[in-house]
Parts: C-alpha cells; structure tokens; sequence
C-alpha cells in the first residue's frame, strides 16, 4: 500500500510538473431522431500549468491540413486560394479552454464565417456521492450534476490530482475518468494520458485575406452575446458567406456532386440548403441550453 500511495504521489508530482495529453474517447448522437446512430470521436484534454484545451482530434489534423495547403498556395504566389475541407474534419469543431488556477471557461465556436470565444458564466454545481468502483486502473468515485439542459453523472479519480476534465466539467477533486448524460446521448470516457511537448501554436498568416472555412482568431464574447449570434446564424446561415461575396472582385467556388459552381447565387443556394440541413440534423446538442 505504501508503495502504491507513493508511485501515485509520483504520478500527481509528474503530471504538476509537465504538459499532459489526456486522451478520450467520445460517444454522442447528433440526430436525436435517430437511435441507432451514435458516432465516436477522438478528443484531447491538452494540460499545462496555466490551463487547458479540449478539442477534437480529426477536426485539428484537418486544420492542419486546410493550413499546409494555404500555404503553399500563397507562396507560390496563386491570387485564388482554393480551400478543400475533407470529410475527415471530424463531427466535433468546438473547443474548450480553461484557465488555472482560476478555472475560467470558454467556449470557442466557429458560426458562420466568424469564431467566437464565450466565457462561461454558470457554475457547476456538484453533488458527490459515497459510490466507488474500479475504472480500468483508476479508483474511481461518482458525482453528480446538472448543466445545460441535461443531467449528467461522473465518475472521478482522486489518483490524478487534477480537477479537470472533458468539455467544461471540471471541479471535483481529481480528474473525471468518465461522464455521460441521463439520455445515453454523450458519453466521455478516458482512454490513456501522456506527456507531451511544449508547444505553441501557429497561426495561419493569411496576408490580409478573408478565405473562407479557415480557421480565424476568435472574438470575445459574453455567453448571451454568443448564444445571439447562434441565433442570428441559425436564421440566415449564409449571412456571412453573403457579405464576403459582396464585396469587389470576391469569388468563392464550391464542389456539388462533381459540379463546380461559381455564380454567387448558386453558391449561397446551396450553401444555405447544406446549412439547414446541418442544422436539423444536429438536433441534440451536448447543450440543450446554450
């Protein structure tokens, strides 16, 4: 026992000391119409000594991508920017950041044209209950809560002692290994945690250009502020792509079914129909209230 407590000790000191990967796995279902149709995405819990980073996988590897590609293209000197966004962008484009030791939330979410970045102003309001088990290697505790519009239970571990976790939950006295929703809808299960590098991160120097699908720095906002512009998108989805295509000499072409098209109108047209049916199918959202 005494060599365990202090392998563990080890372990907390290692993880205080240096950035760590926390690897999950997330489970969730869009399409709330749909049971059947439960989709897993790969996420990562970036941790530092100042804070945190929850984002998707998939969706930074095709960042990645859509930037290398830009690149070369303005190097090479091309006036036209063609961006390409594979289907292996992944489902998931929200990121999540937190501060310490404040744990200050945000959300960074793209709408539109635009990136937001909305702190978080309703705190999480734990219920922790005398349940403990196993989870793979962690000794594991449960709690509980409400956020956003869904009931969700927790499973944390006082072996880690950091006081994160997925998306926004953090608070509890270790970290969370695994927490899902009263619906079964989402599920965020730890699958391993590592070391990682320092790093800092690129931004993509678009020489003045306004291209559009990439990614862009964020602006600050409240939560209401965002959960307007939310609204405001969901009215008039090609609001933004609109202004851009108004502009003198501004040109944007997208691929429908191996059909370039160019004209502005088509362009919005079917943009617009891609939008809302995005819209509808994502019916069930991690928050129900925004």
């Amino acid at each position: 026992m005494k060599k365990l407590s202090a392998l563990l000790m080890l372990f907390g000191l290692m993880l205080s000391a240096q950035n760590n990967r926390v690897v999950y796995e997330y489970q969730f279902r869009l399409d709330s119409t749909k049971i059947d149709s439960l989709k897993t995405e790969w996420m990562y819990l970036d941790i530092s000594k100042n804070g945190s980073k929850y984002y998707s996988k998939a969706a930074f590897e095709s960042d990645s991508i859509v930037n290398e590609s830009i690149k070369k293209q303005m190097a090479s000197g091309m006036k036209n920017i063609s961006v390409s966004r594979q289907s292996f962008g992944g489902e998931i484009k929200d990121e999540v950041e937190k501060t310490y030791p404040e744990y200050k939330t945000f959300l960074i979410s793209k709408i539109g044209n635009d990136s937001y970045k909305a702190l978080e102003d309703r705190k999480l309001v734990w219920k922790i209950l005398p349940d403990k088990k196993q989870l793979g290697t962690f000794n594991v505790q449960k709690a509980t809560t409400n956020f956003a519009g869904r009931n969700w239970t927790a499973w944390f571990t006082t072996d880690v002692p950091i006081q994160d976790g997925p998306y926004k939950f953090s608070g509890l006295p270790g970290l969370i290994v695994e927490i899902f929703d009263q619906t079964g809808s989402h599920k965020m299960e730890l699958k391993g945690i590592k070391k990682m590098a320092e790093t800092t991160p690129e931004e993509l120097d678009t020489q003045g250009k306004d291209i559009p699908f990439t990614k862009k720095k964020p602006i600050d906002v409240n939560r209401q502020q965002y959960v307007k512009q939310l609204k405001q998108y969901e009215n008039d989805p090609v609001q933004g792509m609109r202004e851009i295509l108004s502009r003198p000499n501004s040109k944007v072409m997208i691929n429908v079914n191996g059909k370039e098209i160019s004209e502005p109108k088509e362009v919005l047209r079917e943009l617009e129909k891609n939008a809302k049916e995005e819209i509808a199918k994502n019916n069930n959202k991690i928050e129900l209230i925004p």
